[in-house]
């Protein structure tokens, strides 16, 4: 065994991989899609539409009658989690002291952990925005213009989204940071926010800083909405262009708000519009190998994810 691989699988190191893995979890991919843990990398879950739509179980029993029955069958929806991996060479690894190797391997551990949660996130949003988009839900409503109010909108989006998902779970809402943006700046947003100048000594505003100002932040925006929904804003970006040509970054969700049902602790039955599917006992594994060349030493990443869209009538969007 190399003295990488003796050092990467130290309980502190592995400890400090766990750590970085589980800090870079993004927290908007966790918002809209947490983490659901199954037993084994193939599993069956419960898939919720319009036509197969959630029920509350009927609970009661007569004296000498069965139960009635939770679990699955062979009419629910089977996956496999799908294996996902990264790799970081680490240059002249037996050349270096036994503290720089670790200092070394806990740098290539934190990038690996980084990346690993951003391509998640990535994978997490691009999969939510297209099946928001979809729902028959979704509407148009243009936030820029000031016949626009924003607040009904998305108050008659929550209250959609809460009859179709049929639970009573809680919504939570998404914007991306245009739609954001248009949000704040809309005039029958800003006229919900009351600001005095009382007991300014008789000052300008300009003399007092920001007092009058009004600057609405997403955590201002539950405090507005029907029900208090939690409320976040993907600030994710995204280069679509190809290698070689200008650059086209864009917002990932950008001028979309997706209104969604959501468990904070999914489990493979309950009819949150999406969960993460991945494997109990931990999902990013570090670990490290030698090249076939034997010439270089590689840490890795391995995780085993799988975001899925669970229940296509709990989620509605504002475009």
């Amino acid at each position: 065994m190399s003295r990488l691989s003796q050092l990467a699988t130290s309980p502190l190191l592995q400890n400090f991989a766990v750590t970085a893995s589980q800090s870079a979890i993004r927290p908007v991919g966790s918002f809209i899609a947490p983490l659901c843990e199954v037993p084994d990398l193939t599993f069956r879950y419960k898939v919720y539409t319009e036509n197969n739509r959630y029920r509350v179980p009927n609970t009661k029993r007569q004296p000498g009658a069965r139960a009635t029955v939770l679990g699955f069958s062979a009419t629910d929806a089977s996956l496999t989690l799908e294996p996902n991996a990264l790799d970081f060479p680490i240059p002249n690894a037996e050349q270096l002291s036994d503290d720089g190797l670790q200092y070394a391997i806990m740098e290539a551990q934190s990038c690996l952990a980084d990346a690993s949660a951003l391509a998640l996130e990535n994978e997490i949003i691009t999969i939510a925005k297209a099946a928001a988009i979809a729902s028959p839900l979704t509407v148009t409503s243009d936030f820029t213009s000031s016949a626009v109010d924003p607040v009904t909108i998305l108050d008659q989006q929550i209250l959609a989204v809460m009859k179709a998902s049929k639970n009573g779970a809680a919504v939570k809402v998404l914007f991306g940071a245009t739609k954001f943006q248009q949000f704040r700046d809309n005039p029958n947003v800003r006229g919900r926010f009351v600001t005095s100048n009382r007991g300014n000594g008789g000052k300008s505003q300009t003399a007092t800083g920001n007092v009058g100002v009004i600057s609405p932040t997403i955590d201002d925006v539950s405090s507005l909405l029907i029900t208090n929904p939690e409320c976040e804003m993907s600030m994710m970006v995204i280069d679509t262009s190809a290698p070689g040509e200008a650059s086209a970054i864009s917002f990932l969700l950008d001028t979309v708000c997706i209104v969604f049902a959501a468990n904070a602790t999914p489990n493979r039955m309950d009819p949150s519009f999406m969960k993460t599917f991945a494997r109990m006992g931990g999902f990013f594994q570090a670990g490290s190998y030698t090249t076939e060349d034997q010439r270089d030493q590689v840490l890795k990443m391995d995780w085993t994810t799988l975001p899925v869209v669970t229940n296509t009538a709990a989620v509605a969007a504002v475009q």
